[in-house]
């Protein structure tokens, strides 16, 4: 009746759930570790697509850009991942360079601005081509 149970050892038990969520939680340190904050930035840029979109509307109305470029789709999250995003002054300036693809061709978008209250006020928008030919277009600014 003196039956002896043998209990088997918390990690034996509970290895196979904690040894992936260790190498998850691994994973996702080193990614931070190495791109600082950079996802943060992009996704933030993500979350305000009026940021982009509002400059991409402002150069689809430029006739240079209509000829070289063509009809310029919007821009989606692989685009901005294509340029660079930096912001200064506590968040409320950016320069942010994304990728733009048109009918005719492919270019980036450099944009910098500065928010004020809701809204980003623009100084300067360029689209910068290097096929077939290295061609700066301004837009807006200097």
């Amino acid at each position: 009746m003196n039956e002896l149970i043998s209990k088997k050892s918390w990690w034996n038990r509970n290895w196979k759930w904690t040894l992936p969520t260790i190498g998850m939680a691994v994973c996702i340190f080193v990614f931070f570790m190495m791109t600082g904050n950079a996802a943060f930035r992009y996704g933030s840029v993500y979350v305000q697509p009026n940021l982009t979109g509002n400059a991409l509307e402002i150069a689809k109305k430029n006739d240079r850009v209509i000829e070289k470029l063509g009809e310029l789709s919007p821009i989606d999250f692989f685009r901005l991942l294509e340029g660079e995003v930096e912001y200064s002054n506590h968040n409320t300036s950016i320069a942010l360079t994304v990728g733009i693809r048109g009918t005719k061709g492919k270019a980036k978008l450099d944009i910098v601005a500065y928010k004020k209250g809701a809204n980003w006020e623009y100084q300067k928008i360029t689209v910068r081509i290097k096929k077939p030919k290295k061609e700066s277009i301004k837009i807006l600014g200097e």
